[in-house]
């Protein structure tokens, strides 16, 4: 089944490698193996990105420890990194999302108005957008590298960090407060989104 919001950005190719990386990779954990398909030359960065935010999305380690894996050509190791950040930040944030969703709804969050219950819907909802706007920006990085704009790339890379950092900030209060402090510090890097764990070859 095709995920319209999750694609929109990307390429048909790039929509369909999503929908059967994260379907390898769901196969993969029921097996207990990591399960993680190449990516078709074809498909370059833009099929990496939406590899590793599937990752994210269903197991944030993964995630990061797929990223550090897959790296880009020679020369461009700052841009590629800038776009499995966010990559990451929005797999993550989508993970947390679900997770804190799903709590939420456990203690009654979304059937009140209340003030502590309109806190919880809020910041579920800031999660959301943010996902959704590090999807565009690993999207729109990936665009600018394929038609050989690095000056622009870097000058965007930068911006979206900074609104990474911010956003990791915000999934780590989500996390804590729905999932326990105990799940973030088991799931979430220490120093916050978006963390790589590079891994030698």
């Amino acid at each position: 089944m095709r995920r319209p919001r999750l694609n929109a950005f990307w390429t048909e190719e790039e929509g369909a490698f999503r929908e059967f990386a994260r379907a390898r990779f769901r196969a993969g954990r029921e097996a207990g193996v990591t399960a993680a398909p190449e990516v078709p030359p074809g498909l370059g960065l833009g099929g990496l990105a939406v590899l590793v935010e599937e990752a994210a999305r269903l197991d944030p380690g993964l995630g990061r420890e797929l990223a550090g894996r897959r790296r880009g050509p020679a020369g461009e190791d700052a841009l590629v990194d800038g776009i499995l950040r966010c990559a990451l930040s929005a797999g993550v944030s989508a993970h947390v999302l679900e997770a804190g969703a799903r709590a939420a709804r456990e203690r009654g969050a979304f059937a009140s108005s209340l003030m502590g219950c309109r806190e919880a819907q809020e910041s579920l909802a800031g999660l959301a957008s943010g996902a959704e706007l590090m999807r565009l920006g690993a999207c729109r990085l990936c665009r600018l590298l394929e038609r050989g704009d690095r000056g622009r790339a870097a000058e965007e890379t930068g911006r979206l960090l900074a609104a990474a950092a911010a956003l990791a900030a915000d999934v780590s209060a989500v996390a804590t407060s729905l999932l326990g402090a105990a799940w973030a510090a088991a799931n979430l890097p220490p120093d916050g989104l978006p963390g790589i764990e590079r891994t030698k070859r």
